[in-house]
């Protein structure tokens, strides 16, 4: 059955990252915001009002897509802004992990599934292509896997259609853990995230 993500809210540690965002008081500066061209193409998805005006996307997993999901989330938490639980910028990885990105850093994951599988342990695991070519192994403990299904009951979107099929994208939000994990050929070691929040798309 299809993992459904919060029908009202954003993940708790998602609106706590919001929450520092300066939406209880004024809003962030920043110079790296989506466009206003790019904000017209996910206007289908739900916000909410700060007490400051400034409205954030609080259902993301109502995206279409990934790069919608970026948009939401690049307007939630600008990469140049400071914020969140951790006081941190957050990092889109895309495109590429860039060399002297920090353990414990925040990240929003986004790129071509090459392999994924369900763990024994009830997560999940998957190998994720970037769009350099490098490759990122991304884990799903079970106990956050568990917080998407229980949404189900409140009517969330699906966030997880076919999650282990090749080609398909998988964005995620979670903690990056340095060059610790483990190769799809299991010879080397990679770049591992650990999510949050995922979801899995078409694109």
């Amino acid at each position: 059955m299809p993992r459904l993500a919060a029908g009202l809210l954003l993940p708790a540690i998602l609106l706590a990252s919001c929450a520092k965002l300066g939406l209880s008081g004024k809003a962030p500066r920043s110079a790296d915001l989506p466009t206003p061209r790019q904000l017209r193409a996910i206007r289908y998805m739900s916000r909410t009002v700060g007490p400051d005006g400034r409205r954030i996307f609080d259902r993301l997993g109502q995206a279409r897509s990934c790069r919608d999901f970026e948009l939401a989330m690049r307007w939630n938490r600008p990469p140049d802004v400071r914020a969140g639980p951790f006081d941190q910028k957050m990092v889109y990885l895309t495109a590429s992990v860039p060399r002297d990105l920090s353990k414990d850093s925040e990240v929003v994951l986004s790129g071509v599934i090459e392999q994924g599988q369900a763990l024994s342990s009830g997560g999940s695991v998957w190998a994720v292509r970037l769009k350099d070519g490098s490759e990122v192994q991304a884990v799903e403990t079970a106990s956050y896997a568990d917080k998407q299904e229980e949404a189900q009951q409140n009517g969330g979107s699906v966030t997880m259609v076919h999650p282990y099929t090749h080609g398909r994208v998988l964005c995620a939000y979670g903690v990056y853990q340095g060059i610790t994990g483990l190769s799809l050929n299991q010879k080397r070691r990679v770049p591992l995230v650990s999510v949050l929040f995922a979801m899995d798309r078409r694109r």
